[in-house]
């Protein structure tokens, strides 16, 4: 009989209650052999997505990387994706500033709550701006958390991708108005759809790169001088339209963290292939060249007692 059998895979679910009645979808994955003492990983996905995004059905995806490696994996949604669950009145009514200021906040606390090891977040694309936005408001925060790792996150304004970003954005927040919410299921721009509040702010920001929430009483873009948490911040060098490595090193360069790093992501640093926005996560190559980058990081950033 082999005494190098694989550690079982073991997953279950919670929820994590937060402004409004809703309930955040989390999945915590780990291994039997994982120690109570392990890195532990709060995944969070970007706009139109949710957990499946890191952590698939069947027990793939990105984070099933972390997992096979020693980390436990807290897999989330935001609310009104996913398996979050809804109030009574169902209705799209939040925008970017609730992410900001509730769904982050309560799944990093509730995850420190459950998890006794060294705790970092992983979030792509929005939600990555949204978690600095959130750290940088909440100092409390940071004090959970021994780093923060963004991909595909970039500063959101017009300095690249031409007219079909400004027609993109400003079409999806016209459709997002007429219908109280952006269509991206039928759109075919990802499996959930996002309210009217959140792709009004987008179109907002883009014109002088701004960050502030929807009354503009409150200027993000500030905040993110206040984030002192270790960073990494990796875009693909391919990604142009959504985070481009030049709105990236912008973001980067205005955290208050004194250690940060910001990898473009593509053959001039040793990879195959020019990633990205999203093969710079999910998918083969991404696994065998850019999770190993990441998980090293955070080995150094919180080393193993």
């Amino acid at each position: 009989m082999s005494t190098n059998a694989k550690p079982e895979f073991a997953s279950q679910e919670l929820w994590v209650p937060t402004s409004q009645e809703h309930a955040l979808h989390v999945v915590e994955a780990r291994t039997s052999a994982t120690p109570p003492s392990a890195p532990g990983i709060l995944f969070v996905p970007g706009l139109f997505s949710d957990g499946r995004f890191f952590l698939g059905g069947q027990g793939d995806g990105p984070a099933r990387y972390f997992v096979d490696e020693g980390c436990v994996a807290y897999v989330a949604s935001l609310r009104g994706h996913g398996k979050s669950r809804w109030p009574a009145k169902r209705a799209y009514d939040w925008s970017f500033d609730t992410y900001v200021r509730h769904d982050l906040p309560d799944l990093v606390r509730a995850v420190r709550a459950r998890h006794t090891g060294p705790l970092f977040l992983l979030a792509h694309s929005m939600a990555g701006y949204a978690a600095l936005a959130a750290l940088g408001m909440d100092l409390s925060l940071q004090a959970s958390l021994s780093g923060v790792c963004t991909l595909s996150s970039a500063v959101n304004d017009y300095s690249d991708g031409g007219l079909k970003k400004r027609f993109q954005l400003g079409f999806s927040s016209a459709v997002a108005g007429v219908l109280g919410r952006f269509p991206a299921k039928a759109l075919k721009q990802g499996p959930w759809d996002e309210p009217a509040g959140v792709m009004r702010q987008f179109t907002d920001w883009a014109p002088t790169g701004a960050f502030r929430s929807a009354d503009g009483a409150t200027d993000y873009w500030s905040a993110l001088g206040q984030v002192t948490l270790p960073v990494f911040a990796g875009v693909g060098a391919a990604d142009v339209f959504h985070a481009s490595p030049s709105r990236a090193q912008k973001l980067v360069a205005h955290l208050g963290s004194a250690r940060k790093e910001l990898a473009v992501l593509g053959r001039a640093q040793g990879l195959s292939w020019e990633a990205g926005h999203f093969d710079v996560v999910r998918g083969e190559r991404a696994r065998a060249e850019v999770l190993p980058r990441v998980l090293a990081w955070m080995r150094q950033t919180a080393p193993a007692h």
